[in-house]
């Protein structure tokens, strides 16, 4: 494993434990085994390092979105799972610590390098949400293992009303289209990888960030409405609401 990747995450642990302001260059250097100078040649300082940090949740959560499509075993209830466990626990894990462990301290939001990667994790989260949207409206049948009526999604779109909220769900099943039409092609993984990374190029071009807030927002109102119920086992009888606010 890449030596660089295990001391994030090691350093990782250490923020999420400890909280951004509690940890020093100085205990980042201790768990990672560095002197000085190569902490500095490595991650610059402590800001970069912590944006490296949110950039590698950045890769995981694409990874996520990624491989949920490429299964072609993975039923949509279990995507909608994936989906929902991944947003809650990078909420609880970064937005926790930037917001709640920074009253009356330096907001480490003010800092540039860390807010600008701040904003990639937050583009990446919103991408999470969308394409739970997407699994509920183009793959989720009537009757399913949540017991969530798609049409909750529907009912809500139409209810809007929104111009623009239709033209954003145009855009987005055209990308949706896209990437499914990718993933039943004749490719191998490496080339699935390198059609996909265009396509979430061509995303970023021709989504832009209020068409993306207002698909969000539909749904999150929607699942506030109505919860999802959460199967811990498809087998078994426990059962967990999600809700998120």
């Amino acid at each position: 494993m890449n030596n660089t990747y295990t001391m994030v995450q090691q350093a990782k642990l250490l923020f999420f434990e400890k909280g951004y302001d509690a940890v020093s260059e100085q205990d980042i250097m201790q768990i990672c085994g560095l002197k000085e100078k190569e902490f500095t040649n490595q991650f610059k300082d402590k800001d970069h390092l912590f944006s490296l940090i949110l950039d590698t949740m950045c890769q995981d959560i694409d990874h996520l979105i990624f491989t949920n499509y490429v299964d072609p075993y993975l039923i949509p209830e279990q995507k909608i799972i994936n989906y929902m466990q991944s947003y809650m626990q990078y909420l609880d894990m970064v937005y926790t610590h930037l917001h709640q462990s920074h009253v009356g301290k330096e907001n480490v939001l003010d800092h540039p390098t860390v807010h600008h990667a701040y904003q990639r994790l937050e583009y990446s989260l919103s991408g999470v949400l969308l394409e739970m949207m997407n699994t509920v409206l183009y793959e989720l049948d009537d009757i399913n293992l949540l017991q969530w009526n798609k049409d909750h999604l529907n009912q809500q779109i139409q209810q809007s009303n929104h111009v623009l909220l239709f033209q954003a769900l145009d855009i987005q099943q055209s990308l949706y289209n896209s990437k499914i039409s990718m993933h039943t092609d004749q490719l191998t993984l490496e080339m699935k990888r390198v059609k996909w990374r265009e396509i979430m190029q061509i995303e970023q071009a021709i989504m832009n960030s209020q068409d993306r807030c207002l698909l969000v927002k539909t749904l999150l109102h929607c699942i506030e409405q109505h919860p999802i119920v959460m199967l811990d086992s498809f087998a078994g009888t426990e059962q967990r609401s999600y809700e998120m606010h």
